[in-house]
Protein backbone atom coordinates (compact mmCIF):
# COMPACT_ATOMS: atom_id res chain seq x y z
CA UNK A 1 0.00 0.00 0.00
CA UNK A 2 1.48 3.80 -1.36
CA UNK A 3 2.08 5.87 1.74
CA UNK A 4 -1.78 8.14 1.96
CA UNK A 5 -3.12 11.01 3.86
CA UNK A 6 -5.07 9.75 6.50
CA UNK A 7 -6.65 12.90 6.96
CA UNK A 8 -7.66 13.34 3.55
CA UNK A 9 -9.03 9.91 3.79
CA UNK A 10 -10.97 10.53 6.73
CA UNK A 11 -12.43 13.83 5.56
CA UNK A 12 -13.59 11.99 2.29
CA UNK A 13 -15.26 9.16 4.38
CA UNK A 14 -16.88 11.76 6.56
CA UNK A 15 -17.93 13.47 3.62
CA UNK A 16 -19.19 10.38 1.32
CA UNK A 17 -21.53 9.43 4.60
CA UNK A 18 -22.88 13.22 4.48
CA UNK A 19 -23.92 12.70 1.07
CA UNK A 20 -25.81 9.46 1.59
CA UNK A 21 -27.65 11.19 4.85
CA UNK A 22 -28.38 14.12 2.31
CA UNK A 23 -29.77 12.37 -0.66
CA UNK A 24 -31.49 9.66 1.48
CA UNK A 25 -32.82 10.81 4.53
CA UNK A 26 -35.31 8.01 5.40
CA UNK A 27 -38.32 10.12 4.76
CA UNK A 28 -39.12 13.07 3.53
CA UNK A 29 -41.58 14.29 5.70
CA UNK A 30 -39.25 13.90 8.96
CA UNK A 31 -36.11 14.93 8.27
CA UNK A 32 -33.79 15.99 10.69
CA UNK A 33 -33.16 19.91 10.37
CA UNK A 34 -29.18 19.68 9.21
CA UNK A 35 -29.80 17.58 6.58
CA UNK A 36 -32.06 20.46 4.97
CA UNK A 37 -30.58 22.91 2.43
CA UNK A 38 -31.60 26.65 3.69
CA UNK A 39 -34.23 28.36 2.12
CA UNK A 40 -32.65 31.01 0.94
CA UNK A 41 -30.16 33.32 3.71
CA UNK A 42 -27.82 30.98 5.71
CA UNK A 43 -26.72 27.63 5.50
CA UNK A 44 -26.74 24.04 6.74
CA UNK A 45 -24.43 20.96 6.69
CA UNK A 46 -25.82 20.27 3.92
CA UNK A 47 -24.94 23.34 2.10
CA UNK A 48 -21.10 22.31 2.69
CA UNK A 49 -21.22 18.60 0.94
CA UNK A 50 -20.53 19.03 -2.17
CA UNK A 51 -18.06 22.18 -1.99
CA UNK A 52 -16.34 19.81 0.30
CA UNK A 53 -16.27 17.00 -2.03
CA UNK A 54 -15.08 18.90 -4.90
CA UNK A 55 -12.10 20.02 -2.70
CA UNK A 56 -10.96 16.49 -1.96
CA UNK A 57 -11.19 15.89 -5.64
CA UNK A 58 -8.82 18.81 -5.98
CA UNK A 59 -6.46 17.93 -3.45
CA UNK A 60 -6.55 13.89 -4.28
CA UNK A 61 -5.39 15.14 -8.32
CA UNK A 62 -2.91 17.11 -7.27
CA UNK A 63 -1.86 14.26 -5.07
CA UNK A 64 -1.95 11.68 -7.66
CA UNK A 65 -0.15 13.87 -10.34
CA UNK A 66 2.92 15.63 -8.40
CA UNK A 67 5.15 12.77 -8.97
CA UNK A 68 4.26 12.83 -12.67
CA UNK A 69 6.31 14.61 -15.12
CA UNK A 70 3.74 17.15 -15.99
CA UNK A 71 3.07 16.38 -20.14
CA UNK A 72 0.90 16.73 -22.74
CA UNK A 73 0.05 12.79 -22.05
CA UNK A 74 -0.63 13.58 -18.22
CA UNK A 75 -3.08 16.09 -19.46
CA UNK A 76 -4.78 14.27 -22.46
CA UNK A 77 -5.21 11.32 -19.53
CA UNK A 78 -6.75 13.44 -17.46
CA UNK A 79 -9.20 15.74 -20.59
CA UNK A 80 -10.12 11.39 -21.61
CA UNK A 81 -10.98 10.83 -17.91
CA UNK A 82 -13.24 13.61 -17.81
CA UNK A 83 -14.37 12.78 -21.22
CA UNK A 84 -15.91 9.47 -20.06
CA UNK A 85 -17.64 10.69 -16.77
CA UNK A 86 -19.50 13.13 -18.43
CA UNK A 87 -20.11 10.73 -21.23
CA UNK A 88 -21.43 8.35 -18.41
CA UNK A 89 -23.30 11.12 -16.74
CA UNK A 90 -25.37 11.94 -19.87
CA UNK A 91 -26.09 8.33 -20.58
CA UNK A 92 -27.62 7.25 -17.32
CA UNK A 93 -28.77 10.44 -17.29
CA UNK A 94 -31.19 9.68 -20.41
CA UNK A 95 -32.11 6.71 -18.41
CA UNK A 96 -33.76 7.99 -15.77
CA UNK A 97 -35.59 10.29 -17.90
CA UNK A 98 -36.87 7.49 -19.02
CA UNK A 99 -37.22 5.37 -16.33
CA UNK A 100 -38.08 7.22 -13.08
CA UNK A 101 -37.27 4.13 -10.70
CA UNK A 102 -33.80 4.28 -12.00
CA UNK A 103 -33.37 7.77 -9.74
CA UNK A 104 -32.82 5.64 -6.76
CA UNK A 105 -29.80 3.93 -8.41
CA UNK A 106 -28.24 6.99 -8.87
CA UNK A 107 -26.10 8.12 -5.80
CA UNK A 108 -24.39 4.56 -6.05
CA UNK A 109 -23.34 5.99 -9.80
CA UNK A 110 -22.31 9.60 -7.72
CA UNK A 111 -20.43 7.51 -5.32
CA UNK A 112 -18.71 5.31 -8.78
CA UNK A 113 -17.65 8.53 -9.60
CA UNK A 114 -15.74 9.38 -6.15
CA UNK A 115 -13.99 6.71 -6.68
CA UNK A 116 -12.59 6.75 -10.32
CA UNK A 117 -12.27 10.65 -10.08
CA UNK A 118 -9.91 10.04 -6.56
Amino acid sequence: MKNRVVSVDIFRGITIVLMILVNNPGTWSSVYAPFLHADWHGYTPTDLVFPFFLFIVGLSIVYAYHTKEVTGKTYRKIVIRSLKLIGLGLFLGAFTLSFPFLKILMIYVFLEYCNVLV
